[in-house]
């Protein structure tokens, strides 16, 4: 008996929080001051960041053949450039090791800008 009762209690305890809660949510808020401003800045704050991530979303898939090509160019540059930079240095008994770090930025340079070049064509195959 005392089973039971307890489960209706349960019931009875979540069917009011279920049956509550939508009113408690269409409620305004009765917060004057602080409380009210955070939470309008707040949606503010969420409207803004759907819109731009719905829009930076579109631009990405509008250029994806350029940014991937960037980024296949960017990490073949740099290799290349690494590779070259430590060639040197093993040539030079470590004295040229130093310019490896520039050597791969230039070749991931290089290699993004020849990447996205490629890769441009494709967005835009009307033109």
């Amino acid at each position: 008996m005392r089973r039971i009762l307890r489960h209706a209690a349960v019931a009875a305890l979540l069917a009011s929080i279920c049956l509550g809660a939508p009113a408690a949510m269409a409620a305004p808020p009765a917060e004057p001051g602080w409380g009210g401003w955070l939470s309008d800045k707040a949606v503010a704050l969420q409207d803004g960041a759907e819109k731009a991530i719905i829009l930076g979303g579109a631009l990405v898939y509008q250029n994806r053949h350029t940014i991937a090509g960037l980024t296949l160019g960017c990490a073949a540059g740099a290799a290349v450039g690494a590779t070259s930079g430590v060639a040197a240095g093993l040539a030079t008994g470590g004295a040229a090791l130093p310019v490896t770090g520039p050597a791969a930025a230039l070749g991931c340079a290089l290699g993004g800008i020849a990447g996205a070049q490629l890769g441009r064509p494709m967005d835009q195959p009307m033109q």
